[in-house]
Order: C-alpha cells, then sequence, then structure tokens
C-alpha cells in the first residue's frame, strides 16, 4: 500500500485548503525527504521527542501535525537546539512532516467545527466579523464558529459538558455566573482571544477559547457574556482524531493512517 507523495499533499489540501492559511501562519510542508512513495502516516498535534520516537516505531515515513514545527525562521539547524534537534532526528529517520495548522482551523469540519459538533451546538456558521467594526481586519468573517444549544442550559452544565467532550476535568478557567442560561455559543480552538469581540457583538452568551488574556476576560465580565477557557491543548488535541479520519476516507486503503497516541500537553495538574 502506498501512494506517491504528490498525491498525498493534494489529497491533505482537499481538507486544509491553503488558501485559508492565515498570512503569519506557515502551513504546508515543513521537511521534505524527497520521497516518491509514502505508505503510512501519522497525525500528530505536534512534533516532538516522544512523537519523533512514536512514528520511528510505527515505521511511519511521514508526519501531518496541526502545530508548525517550523514557525519562525530559522538560520541555523543545530542539535543543541530543540528545533534544530528534532529536524536532525527526522531527517535521519527519513520522515518528511506537513502542517495543517489554520487551513484546518477554518476549514469545513475543521477544528472549529468538529469542537461545536462536539459540544453539540446547532445552525454551526462563521462568526461575522462586520458586526464587531474591528477596523484593523478587512475580512467578512473572523476565526472561529457560532451555534446554538438545542435546549438552552446553564453555565455550569455547559462546564461539565466540555469537561467530558474535550477530556479537560478540571482544567478550565470561566468568567461569568454559573446560573447563567446560554443558548448562542462562540468558539474558537487555539489561542482565540482576538475573536472575542466579534463573538460579542454576534450576540453569543458564552465564548470558548484558550490562553485568554487578563483584558479579554475583563471585557467578556464587563460585557456580562460567559467565557470558558479549555487550554490550548484541550480546545487542539482533537485535531488528530478528525483529521486522521477524513484522510482515511479520501485515501482509502491506498495508505495506512495512525493517529498518534502520545498526550503532548506540556501542563499537568500538582494538586
Amino acid at each position: 500500500m502506498s501512494m506517491s507523495m504528490s498525491e498525498l499533499i493534494a489529497e491533505i489540501e482537499m481538507i486544509a485548503p491553503r488558501e485559508l492559511e492565515e498570512e503569519w501562519d506557515n502551513c504546508g510542508m515543513q521537511i521534505n525527504m524527497g520521497n516518491d512513495e509514502v505508505s503510512r502516516v501519522l497525525v500528530a498535534l505536534e512534533i516532538n521527542k516522544s512523537i519523533i520516537a512514536e512514528a520511528m516505531m510505527k515505521g511511519v515515513d511521514f508526519i501531518i501535525t496541526h502545530h508548525p514545527l517550523l514557525f519562525n525562521k530559522i538560520d541555523l539547524v543545530d542539535n543543541n537546539d530543540i528545533i534544530g534537534n528534532y529536524i536532525i532526528d527526522l531527517v535521519k529517520a527519513d520522515i518528511s512532516v506537513y502542517s495543517a495548522h489554520t487551513t484546518f482551523d477554518e476549514a469545513f469540519g475543521g477544528n472549529n467545527e468538529y469542537m461545536a459538533e462536539l459540544i453539540g451546538l446547532s445552525r454551526v456558521r462563521k462568526i461575522n466579523n462586520k458586526r464587531a467594526y474591528i477596523k484593523e481586519q478587512n475580512r467578512e468573517y473572523t476565526p472561529g464558529r457560532i451555534g446554538e444549544f438545542q435546549e438552552p442550559i446553564t453555565m455550569e452544565a455547559v462546564c461539565r459538558l466540555i469537561e467530558n467532550a474535550l477530556d479537560v476535568k478540571g482544567e478550565l478557567r470561566t468568567v461569568g455566573n454559573s446560573n447563567k442560561i446560554i443558548r448562542t455559543v462562540g468558539l474558537c480552538t487555539g489561542a482565540g482571544g482576538d475573536t472575542l469581540v466579534a463573538a460579542i457583538k454576534n450576540g453569543c452568551d458564552l465564548f470558548i477559547s484558550s490562553d485568554i488574556k487578563h483584558h479579554q476576560a475583563k471585557i467578556a465580565s464587563e460585557s456580562e457574556v460567559c467565557l470558558i477557557d479549555a487550554g490550548h491543548y484541550g480546545t487542539e488535541h482533537i485535531f488528530a482524531e478528525n483529521f486522521a479520519d477524513k484522510l482515511r476516507k479520501n485515501v482509502g486503503t491506498k495508505i495506512q493512517v495512525l493517529e498518534s497516541e502520545i498526550v503532548s500537553n506540556p501542563f499537568s495538574n500538582m494538586i
């Protein structure tokens, strides 16, 4: 079982179109080993030592990540540097790497829509940016999605739902009254605090994201809009299962598509 590298990349970009990439991002090929054929692919949130070891153990020749391995420009591949060390290990193992970052966040069925599905939202749609009157963003829509619960529920119930759906029990940071009734929800996987104002202007009762800054939390509080910070890992680890499932449906039995089993959350609860 195998397919050409160019055929695989075409399938990836059918799922995560390159035109959805944000200008600050670095999606696409990160390491291209120039192999004509690919037979086994690993889908993971990001690259780290454990995932490289997993890929080598499983005989993988191609890794698809959400987070780019090469996010910032590098001038030197140095084995004493973390990224340089990863690159050297991957090249030695003859493993190519591709990143589907913001291309998959905003894709049809991508991270944002999948998270909306997991927590049971209906009428899921893009967030209209023009209602937010954000002059510096000359775009019709802002990253993320809006949806509604079919039956309104309390903020406390939403927190329990998210803990179970995203497997983030005890990891939520929240703003707002636990008894507030929630119907309309805005969300943005990953660091989506910049979407908060647009979500508020679009009538959301609750906004869900991660890496929320203090001043953003204050905006939510003063606007009487509830807020849930479910953690960067918490909102994005769903990438592997979702992307792998879509790729399997597209390529059939041509190649083997594996999901990483590594938990790469750098944070832990000591108490």
